[in-house]
């Protein structure tokens, strides 16, 4: 059964579960059967990416309002409905079909919310991306005094105004932190998995990380790194 990014195996487990309980049952009732859809589900719930408990609820609610849309429509095909049975059964369906779109919807904004939550805590990948955290202000109109409104030190006629110094690099407002910091940071069992497989596992459940980060958790010597592939030294042999 497939894992959740930042989640105990214990409570993913209980996710999955409470889905396999809230699906209908298949069209032909064996164990067999059963067993299929569940995978089925399951696997529609691991492609949503959930990275927490509360988006891994949401894609929870949102395969089984698909799989009660299908039950449904599979019912309205049934011959020998009434008219009504077969309103009430396309009714049904269309309910869970916006239930299922609505769900989505809410996922995909918790998803991005996350992400932007993420990017704020770690401007240093910003930066390396192309964007720059400086100060801004506003310049001071040609010719205006050098001193303040209340100093009372004024210009030599003769002497000349001092040069401003170069301007240097932009100064990063917070600490820079590199790909592979934030990668075992935000994602430690991801990491591992890394080191575990010495590259990229044989088989994955969450997405691949570029080669060069791949690279850097592996041999990089920043400190952060280090200690972490220290404490995992076990798990890699």
């Amino acid at each position: 059964m497939p894992s959740i990014p930042n989640v105990p195996d214990t409570i993913a487990c209980e996710i999955y579960a409470e889905l396999c309980r809230s699906l209908p049952p298949p069209p032909d009732d064996t164990p067999e059967a059963r067993a299929i859809r569940e995978q089925h589900a399951v696997a529609a719930v691991a492609h949503l990416l959930p990275e927490n408990v509360a988006e891994g609820n949401v894609a929870v609610q949102i395969v089984a309002a698909q799989f009660h849309a299908r039950d449904a429509l599979q019912g309205a095909v049934r011959s020998g409905l009434d008219p009504e049975d077969l309103r009430r059964c396309r009714a049904w369906a269309a309910s869970m079909m916006r239930q299922a779109d609505s769900g989505i919807r809410t996922l995909l904004r918790m998803q991005a919310e996350r992400q932007k939550a993420e990017d704020a805590l770690r401007p240093a990948a910003m930066q390396r991306a192309g964007y720059w955290f400086r100060s801004v202000s506003e310049p001071e109109p040609a010719g205006s005094p050098t001193t303040s409104p209340g100093s009372t030190e004024r210009e030599s006629p003769g002497s000349t105004p001092e040069a401003p110094p170069p301007p240097g690099p932009p100064r990063l407002e917070y600490g820079a932190i590199t790909l592979g910091e934030r990668y075992v940071t935000l994602y430690p069992d991801r990491a591992a998995a890394v080191l575990a497989a010495g590259g990229l596992p044989a088989r994955l459940n969450f997405p691949p990380p570029d080669p060069a980060l791949i690279e850097e958790l592996l041999s990089s010597n920043s400190p952060l790194v280090r200690a972490f592939r220290e404490s995992h030294a076990p798990l890699a042999a």
